[in-house]
């Protein structure tokens, strides 16, 4: 439900914003036609990377719920799964700061588009605070899958049997994967602070 809201709330931003920009357009003198059509343009972009930007919280909401109802030890496949997604994410961010980067060589200072560019960095903050509290849930389950997999594993040995179906292989694989999470978590944080930086600066850029 929360991934609903955050995603109708982008796209109504975007539809408002769309909208303001229309007005101003219709106002512009037919000397400044070319203006408005480049302009026109670039507001395409700029609402391709806020569009993006909301997909990827969207994204980063799925995995805060995952992690955040973990009652116990992680399973292999779910951490593998977690990681994948987190990789994803990861990608498309920075993905985003490279087309922040791509429109900061040729945004105009004092152009109409800072209200996008407003919003993007807005957007960017969000997204960080976010990847934040994926890499803090992140450290968490690695602590409590650590403390479960020693325990587990002591178990396995004096007894010679398996703990909860797994033997002590099996643990130690969940622990592998859960530092290969907690590594793609810290690649995710790099990540989104390039994007909260290529964003910032876009917003000066425009002003």
């Amino acid at each position: 439900m929360k991934n609903k809201i955050a995603l109708s709330a982008g796209l109504i931003l975007l539809t408002g914003l769309g909208l303001a920009f229309a007005g101003t357009a219709a106002k512009t003198s037919p000397a400044g036609a070319a203006t408005v059509k480049q302009e026109d343009a670039k507001v395409r972009e700029f609402k391709d990377i806020l569009f993006k930007l909301v997909r990827q919280d969207e994204y980063l909401d799925e995995a805060i719920e995952t992690l955040d109802t973990a009652s116990g030890p992680a399973d292999l496949q779910d951490i593998s799964a977690l990681g994948v997604s987190l990789k994803v994410i990861a990608k498309n961010l920075k993905h985003i700061s490279a087309l922040n980067k791509t429109e900061f060589s040729s945004i105009q200072a004092g152009s109409a588009l800072s209200n996008y560019t407003n919003t993007i960095l807005s957007y960017s903050r969000k997204v960080n605070r976010k990847v934040g509290q994926v890499n803090v849930l992140v450290a968490q389950l690695a602590a409590k899958n650590k403390k479960a997999s020693m325990r587990d594993a002591v178990t396995s040995r004096k007894g010679g049997k398996k703990v909860r179906g797994k033997n002590l292989t099996q643990l130690l694989d969940e622990q592998k994967a859960v530092g290969e999470l907690a590594a793609v978590a810290k690649s995710l944080g790099a990540a989104s602070r390039d994007l909260s930086a290529s964003s910032k600066w876009l917003y000066i850029a425009s002003q």
